[in-house]
């Protein structure tokens, strides 16, 4: 492929440019793409998954911070895109916190559960948020709410 730009090059930069709903694909040499402001990185590392956590970890603590289980230190991690062991998890939990809440948008496991454990896991999902809500009624001194989430729980639980 040669470049859009000069026309005499191979094309070796492709990217996509998004303007509203509308999207252009452009192929350029690399002369070509640092006239237009693209910067091309010298290492040039593979697109894979460490990368990605890498490049998305957050400049949260110290760079320095080690592992005490493998002596990895947040920088590498941050380099690589993969921790050491274990206790990696332990060690920069701090700084771990907002990255799995971007990629998965919680903290928490919300995991699939088997289909033939759906029913129990829906059940005890409904008798959860019920507590929840029976809390809130009380804390709000409503009573009759209560009484009546207290008592659809006693049933959802005895069945």
């Amino acid at each position: 492929m040669i470049c859009d730009s000069c026309g005499k090059e191979p094309a070796t930069v492709h990217y996509k440019e998004m303007r509203g709903d509308e999207s252009t694909e452009y192929h350029l040499c690399e002369k070509c793409a640092l006239e237009k402001g693209i910067y091309i990185t010298p290492d040039k590392k593979p697109f894979t998954v460490s990368n990605i956590l890498g490049g998305m970890a957050d400049e949260v603590g110290s760079d320095l911070e080690t592992c005490e289980g493998c002596g990895l230190t947040y920088r590498e991690f941050k380099d690589s895109g993969r921790l050491g062991c274990a206790k990696c998890y332990e060690s920069f939990k701090e700084q771990l916190r907002p990255l799995l809440r971007r990629i998965h948008g919680s903290n928490a496991h919300m995991g699939k559960s088997p289909s033939s454990r759906q029913e129990i896991f829906e059940k005890k999902k409904e008798i959860d948020k019920i507590k929840e809500e029976l809390a809130a009624a009380v804390d709000r001194e409503e009573f009759e709410k209560a009484a009546e989430l207290r008592d659809k729980l006693r049933e959802l639980e005895c069945s």
